[in-house]
């Protein structure tokens, strides 16, 4: 891993948003201290602001990159395009092979999965991964849309190389539990045009999920499926639990004393980027690299991070590093 790097707009206070009525109850003190929200500036120029200072960072020619995948969790700026080919066009040069992946809040750590595969096979030898998302409003209420969650705006990146970084990726794991996909999906019928209802009811979606007998268990599926994907990279990276000195976690926090992801994975908040992801929100698919960005100046050399990614659907995937020296920037 030759370089980290985000493209984070402006922080809103949630107490400025919570007085002016944004938030509803379900809402209101969710441990967020503020809110990235971007004005006028959509998913995919973050990324690109995101990727070009990570191409900087990592001292490589942006020539050089020969693979670009995008992710995103919402709208890209206009229907029926090529993101990831305009994000790949304004960062690596026409040449990249480049891909958009999507699978939700997980879709950058799916990207890390993929991109490494094809790099460890010889197909590729650097890499550009970048994310991207504005969850604005009419069509999206980022502060009222989903469980234990208030949207952030912003653009992340990494940059891969076999060659040269900060951090050697020991090991990716992905699994998966396709029968909790109805969490997301409820009982709506079909559309056949995106934006036939704002803002996006995926609340209403999960209420009329958790009367049917699929949802059965399914916070317990869940946290077995995390601990499965966590279990699987630690064993192909050959590191234990205890040398894991830093987890980077989707930046969701339910509260209330109720167990918290890394309550599940067995880490202390300590050990997380929570700190930073509460003064910028979910970043839909880019949680992982913006905290990893964050925590990258304090590493130290030999210490090993766990990146863990949850999206519904349900996909998990998690990613364990090493760090080999100190990051150039």
């Amino acid at each position: 891993m030759a370089a980290t790097a985000t493209a984070i707009p402006e922080l809103v206070p949630t107490a400025r948003a919570e007085a002016a009525g944004l938030t509803d109850a379900m809402h209101t003190g969710l441990g967020y201290d503020s809110i990235a929200v971007a004005d006028g500036v959509a998913g995919p120029e973050l990324a690109i602001a995101a990727g070009r200072s990570a191409i900087a960072r990592s001292g490589l020619p942006a020539q050089e990159y020969d693979l670009l995948i995008h992710s995103s969790l919402w709208f890209q700026g206009l229907d029926m395009w090529g993101t990831a080919s305009f994000v790949a066009n304004e960062t690596v040069g026409a040449r990249a092979v480049s891909m958009d992946l999507q699978q939700r809040s997980c879709g950058g750590m799916a990207a890390l999965h993929m991109a490494t595969a094809c790099m460890q096979s010889g197909y590729f030898d650097n890499a550009l991964i970048t994310t991207g998302d504005n969850f604005a409003a009419p069509a999206f209420d980022r502060w009222n849309s989903q469980m234990y969650t208030l949207f952030g705006d912003g653009g992340t990146a990494l940059a891969l190389s076999t060659r040269d970084g900060f951090a050697r990726v020991l090991a990716t794991a992905a699994f998966a539990d396709n029968s909790l996909e109805g969490f997301g999906r409820g009982s709506e019928k079909f559309r056949f045009a995106p934006g036939t209802e704002q803002p996006i009811p995926v609340l209403r979606r999960l209420a009329q999920h958790v009367q049917t007998p699929a949802a059965a268990d399914g916070w317990e599926r869940i946290e077995a499926a995390m601990l499965k994907t966590r279990d699987l990279a630690l064993s192909d990276a050959g590191v234990d639990q205890s040398q894991i000195t830093r987890a980077v976690l989707p930046f969701i926090y339910r509260g209330g004393d109720q167990r918290e992801n890394w309550d599940v994975l067995g880490f202390t908040r300590e050990q997380t980027a929570w700190e930073y992801g509460r003064t910028v929100g979910h970043l839909g698919a880019g949680d992982q690299f913006a905290g990893l960005d964050h925590i990258a100046p304090g590493l130290s050399v030999g210490d090993h991070v766990l990146v863990f990614g949850v999206g519904v659907g349900f996909n998990f995937v998690a990613a364990v590093l090493e760090v080999v020296a100190p990051p150039r920037w």
